[in-house]
């Protein structure tokens, strides 16, 4: 890990810094398992580091309740009874939650008809019969999805002594470890100056916006991704939170919106000239921001960047501290044993 923090403190030309560590395993909610045949039986594949794929049994690096469900899983997929129901199987995607529920997607290379959701029935009631866990299972193939139950999960965070609960759609993005997710709410929260309302650029399934309502009079939160603002809206009812309006727009429309350059359908029944914006909340993807949402960012009085790129970060940063000094950056461990790295900074203007 230190070389790690070593480079992106070098990169980011920073000395004072906060670090959060992981735990070294037990700390992964989310999996992506390949399938290999070996006539009627089948194995669990990882993509290798010289090789295309190595056969595995488990991973020390998921969450105990994902561990326990693997081996008793192949088993049974491996009994003669299911025999058909792992036919051209070709991977297996998996998300658990703290509560000991899990999402089982199935992936073939074969059209699913509905008479597999028979034998999803019966593998749901089997696991849980074994393991004492709620399974959620999906079916997928081309142009196919199989639902048995739900295809989602609800998950709960403990932030500052308050429980926040959120919706965790198959195929979504949700971060990965938890107990650092929850460090990183917590460290925004402890050092973000509070009042006003904020603008949230990225906001994914409210994973930072729930807990964020507390400390702003509004908020408006932007996403292009349907699901994730479908998710978002659940978190509000389940919260009880009233004072997050939210709207399907990527950064760039977004800019536009605030802008005024573009009017936008999805942004009816929002009244933009009623907030008052003095703070912005960005967790852009890899690529960062680029120039055109750094000159935009800059007209805000504090800027909040959650960053999963020391690299692009550091471009985006050359251009924000022309006008803002950074007060506030740790680095987040998510990824053990791996050279990604999550940053926070907040800067402020100057």
């Amino acid at each position: 890990m230190e070389s790690k923090i070593n480079l992106a403190s070098n990169l980011l030309d920073i000395r004072d810094f906060q670090v959060f560590k992981s735990m070294e395993s037990n700390f992964r909610a989310r999996a992506e398992l390949g399938i290999y045949h070996n006539g009627d039986k089948i194995s669990y594949t990882m993509h290798g580091v010289k090789e295309r794929f190595v056969k595995i049994k488990n991973c020390q690096n998921l969450l105990p309740n994902i561990q326990k469900t693997l081996p008793v899983l192949l088993n049974i997929l491996n009994s003669l009874e299911f025999n058909t129901f792992k036919m051209r199987l070709f991977s297996l995607e998996i998300l658990a939650n703290q509560n000991n529920a899990l999402l089982l997607t199935l992936i073939y290379h074969r059209k699913l008809e509905e008479s597999w959701l028979l034998d999803a029935r019966k593998l749901q009631t089997s696991l849980k019969e074994i393991l004492g866990f709620h399974f959620e299972i999906i079916g997928r193939s081309r142009g196919v999805k199989l639902v048995v139950e739900d295809d989602y999960l609800v998950e709960s965070l403990e932030v500052s002594g308050k429980k926040f609960y959120y919706r965790y759609d198959e195929g979504a993005f949700t971060q990965p470890n938890v107990a650092i997710n929850q460090k990183m709410i917590t460290w925004v929260l402890e050092h973000l100056k509070h009042g006003g309302d904020l603008l949230e650029m990225y906001c994914g399934c409210g994973n930072f916006t729930i807990p964020l309502s507390f400390n702003f009079d509004k908020i408006l939160a932007t996403e292009i991704s349907k699901i994730s603002i479908n998710a978002l809206r659940f978190a509000c009812e389940k919260n009880q939170i009233k004072n997050i309006h939210f709207a399907r727009l990527s950064g760039a429309e977004c800019i536009e919106a605030l802008n005024k350059t573009r009017k936008f359908n999805r942004l009816k029944g929002i009244d933009l000239n009623t907030f008052n914006f003095g703070s912005v909340f960005v967790d852009p993807p890899r690529s960062g921001l680029g120039v055109e949402a750094c000159e935009f960012l800059k007209h805000f009085k504090q800027i909040i960047y959650i960053s999963c790129n020391p690299q692009t970060l550091a471009q985006d940063l050359e251009i924000l501290k022309q006008t803002h000094c950074i007060k506030h950056i740790a680095f987040f461990d998510q990824f053990p044993h791996t050279k990604h790295l999550e940053s926070g900074v907040i800067l402020e203007k100057i």
